[in-house]
């Protein structure tokens, strides 16, 4: 939770970024697997259907600003408002992993802190169920006051299958919540995490509601392409 938590001071994921990572990897089946990770929250339900496009529509150009790691083969448009910063930091994550934070997306305003990360975990793995499931019980157990509220197996980042998990944590010295959701996705073996988080909501605060759209339309604009080991900064 710290790339979440990275991007602020004290903040979570980097899951749940969180809360820390490209020939593409993909399930041997056409249908993407349920995760089988024990969810303590609400009957899952869907939230990002999937599509057989491999890239959403893109952003109108007077709107959207375009993001780009020759290292790492991404690309992606965000909202032009908001600022991206470069890290390339190693972190250890919540799940146990050490990642490589690509980048860092900041909302616009200081009322409450809104971001959007990129990781990569250099550890190889081909299996998204199991790496989705370590990380989703790996949280659980770190945070405890945090809860899944919904997961998803049914959507595609850059035509690959991926995972998605919302959550909420709680505070346990305030009311103040944070509200965030979490992307998996593996190509070419290197799992990419992409999360949103928005920290310290009252319970009255819509700024996560508000970003929603703009978050899910960052992940919906993500193009991966495979590139070596070699290629990659560490």
């Amino acid at each position: 939770m710290k790339s979440i938590l990275a991007a602020g001071g004290t903040c979570l994921l980097a899951i749940l970024c969180i809360l820390v990572a490209g020939c593409t990897t993909t399930p041997a089946t056409s249908t993407a697997q349920t995760p089988t990770a024990t969810l303590t929250a609400p009957t899952p339900e869907v939230i990002i259907p999937a599509t057989t496009a491999s890239v959403a529509a893109t952003p109108a150009a007077a709107e959207y600003a375009t993001y780009t790691s020759p290292a790492y083969g991404l690309t992606l448009s965000y909202p032009k408002e908001w600022q991206a910063q470069e890290s390339g930091e190693l972190a250890m994550r919540d799940y146990g992993k050490t990642t490589t934070n690509i980048v860092n997306i900041f909302s616009p305003g200081t009322d409450t802190y809104v971001t959007f990360s990129v990781d990569v975990d250099p550890n190889q793995t081909s299996d998204l169920e199991q790496y989705y499931n370590s990380a989703v019980i790996a949280i659980q157990k770190t945070y405890p006051g945090l809860q899944l509220t919904k997961h998803s197996a049914q959507l595609k980042v850059s035509d690959n299958y991926a995972y998605r998990a919302d959550y909420q944590y709680s505070h346990t010295d305030s009311v103040r919540k944070d509200y965030g959701f979490q992307v998996y996705t593996i190509v070419d073996k290197t799992p990419y995490i992409f999360t949103y988080q928005v920290q310290n909501l009252t319970p009255t605060d819509k700024t996560y509601a508000n970003n929603l759209d703009e978050a899910q339309d960052i992940v919906k604009s993500v193009a991966i392409t495979p590139v070596t080991l070699s290629q990659k900064s560490r």
